[in-house]
């Protein structure tokens, strides 16, 4: 039985969200090639700012509709497995104290790191976009025993994991969607620990935290600062990505708004990590 591929290019920014949307309008999945992520032999690689996503339907009515709403390449694979072709952009890789790896990958774990298996089912991050890794070094630096640390927007459940299996005493994450969130969960008991999931809001959360880190987007970021803001603990620290050069001046003016204090931002290339905190 054939499927078929949708295939566009757009700015990288904009690949997490259009991704999300491709699923809502019935992908079966969905794969994302950046300029830092080396692509299978033979594949076009996006210029720097740009990423291609291609999208794998087994409705050709989906996929067509698709084509009309957003515009892009819509292409006939004639009896290929996609569950399988878009796994191909994915691999472990070592942040920190951190190793990542597919869950369909085998592959050793280096001394001295913990093993994070994910899967990312219908919920984007795997971890290997530049402002997920730069959570995950700086999750590997900050948590430990007795801290307790919230994800919000957790998506696949990577950064929560992470902070558990660093030995976080509490780790939660929030979410908007019922799909991501079940993602989530399903990543949690692969892993062997015990997360608080939540299908709502971050300032609904019970309690404080230590540490709370939000990788979305930076117009939600701003959103969101007051919601996000108030469940940090005095002496807490904030970790803000999704961010690109030339946002972060707006997205750190939310959060001072709020009472926090900006520390020392962090970089990866275009994109770029804030640092906040709550004075005690």
């Amino acid at each position: 039985m054939p499927s078929f591929t949708l295939t566009l290019e757009l700015p990288e920014a904009d690949a997490e969200l259009a991704s999300s949307e491709l699923f809502d309008a019935g992908a079966d999945g969905v794969e994302i090639r950046d300029a830092t992520t080396a692509p299978m032999p033979g594949l076009a690689r996006p210029a720097a700012g740009r990423a291609i996503l291609v999208a794998f339907f087994v409705s050709r009515d989906a996929a067509e509709a698709a084509r009309a709403a957003r515009g892009g390449e819509l292409a006939e694979v004639p009896d290929q497995d996609w569950s399988e072709t878009w796994k191909a952009g994915f691999h472990a890789f070592t942040v920190g104290r951190v190793f990542v790896r597919p869950s369909w990958i085998d592959a050793p774990v280096p001394a001295g790191a913990v093993e994070i298996v994910l899967d990312p089912g219908m919920a984007f991050g795997t971890g290997t976009h530049p402002t997920t890794s730069l959570c995950l070094s700086a999750l590997a630096e900050l948590v430990g025993p007795g801290v307790a640390v919230l994800d919000v927007g957790t998506g696949s459940g990577l950064l929560a994991i992470a902070a558990a299996k660093l030995g976080a005493a509490r780790a939660a994450g929030t979410e908007n969607d019922p799909v991501a969130l079940e993602v989530a969960r399903e990543n949690a008991e692969r892993n062997g620990v015990a997360l608080e999931l939540h299908l709502q809001a971050p300032d609904a959360v019970p309690g404080s935290f230590d540490l709370v880190v939000a990788n979305i987007l930076a117009n939600t970021l701003v959103e969101l600062a007051p919601a996000v803001a108030s469940k940090l603990t005095p002496g807490g620290t904030l970790l803000l990505s999704g961010i690109l050069a030339g946002q972060e001046a707006e997205v750190r003016a939310a959060y001072v708004a709020q009472g926090l204090v900006a520390a020392p931002d962090r970089a990866h290339d275009e994109w770029r990590l804030l640092v906040l905190r709550n004075p005690a």
